[in-house]
């Protein structure tokens, strides 16, 4: 089972095209126009997008460079549609015109997702099959609430703070679903990393600046080596851990970033200024469930400790209440 975004500006295309993925036993995750899709790229992590050419706010053509500019989605197929175009983009995978039959989008769909690494692994295990259909469930809902925020937008002040606020939340329950499904196939075993040869900086400069776009405004600073942070890590992954704290740092008000290296580690170290966190949460901190009163994010903050985990580090907190807090990730270097 994989996980397909589908993008079309027509409400009952979008339909029809994902209904095809979905019978094909895949899941879906829907998005109206570019903007969205994007969005919505960079929280669920897919492994194909289908979308179409002429869309609102941004077009197909226009996603599927900005796809390819993402350390963590550039190597995600893209299969393209259009009435207009009679070839695709050099940025999309597969390209179909439209009118199409639907037998032929069937077996693109298929044909893209079989060639992708671990196309033909084992069946789901009970508790990554849960992870999925808790995700599913949320899905419905979420684009219902999306669709209603859509008609709202415009609104005077302070009505358009209560949407964006509204709109806020609403990513923070579809990061809460794609937590589920990584935390259920970490606890099965089950997720593996997908590594290459890297120089770090330009993944962590990249999660920086999709922090810059989500901050509304708050102040970013960074500090990197001027020479390569050469690394062997899986970018998709990586990137997640570091969303996870940059996005956790922003809601306290600012973020500082710092990338270190020796030759035996590399350390990146994400602090804020906001409150600090009770020093009775720090041992529950990386809990996926933890007892008693926890933070938001706490099942956030367990995947992305275990997957430093899985890249053989290690992530830890400190912090001094009212002084803010400092969340650093050590890996070990490649030699």
């Amino acid at each position: 089972m994989s996980l397909v975004l589908v993008a079309d500006d027509e409400p009952a295309v979008l339909e029809v095209l994902s209904q095809v993925v979905e019978d094909l036993g895949h899941d879906v995750v829907r998005a109206r126009d570019g903007e969205e899709a994007l969005v919505l790229a960079r929280a669920r992590r897919p492994q194909l997008v289908v979308t179409d050419h002429m869309m609102p706010r941004m077009s197909g053509m226009e996603l599927c460079s900005r796809l390819k500019q993402e350390p963590g989605l550039r190597d995600v197929p893209i299969i393209l549609l259009s009435a207009v175009l009679q070839q695709g983009s050099p940025d999309a995978t597969a390209f179909l015109n439209k009118p199409f039959e639907i037998t032929d989008f069937e077996a693109l769909i298929r044909r893209s997702l079989e060639k992708l690494p671990g196309a033909s692994r084992e069946p789901e295990t009970p508790v990554e099959a849960l992870g999925q259909w808790v995700a599913r469930t949320l899905q419905g809902p979420l684009e219902i609430a999306r669709e209603q925020l859509r008609k709202l937008q415009g609104l005077p002040p302070p009505g358009q703070l209560a949407v964006d606020a509204l709109g806020l939340q609403l990513q923070s329950l579809e990061r809460m679903g794609q937590y589920l499904q990584d935390a259920a196939r970490l606890s099965a075993g089950s997720l593996t990393l997908r590594q290459v040869e890297g120089d770090l900086r330009s993944h962590l400069e990249a999660s920086v600046e999709r922090c810059r776009e989500r901050g509304s405004g708050v102040p970013v600073e960074v500090s990197v080596p001027g020479e390569p942070v050469d690394l062997r890590f899986d970018p998709d992954r990586l990137g997640q851990v570091f969303d996870v704290l940059l996005s956790n740092a922003a809601r306290q008000g600012g973020v500082r970033v710092e990338l270190r290296a020796s030759e035996e580690r590399v350390l990146v170290r994400v602090s804020d200024p906001g409150p600090g966190i009770p020093e009775a949460e720090l041992p529950r901190l990386f809990q996926a469930f933890p007892d008693g009163p926890a933070r938001g994010e706490s099942l956030g903050l367990y995947v992305a400790s275990e997957l430093a985990r899985l890249h053989g580090g290690a992530l830890s907190a400190e912090s001094v209440p009212g002084r803010g807090a400092t969340f650093s990730v050590s890996l070990p270097r490649v030699a």
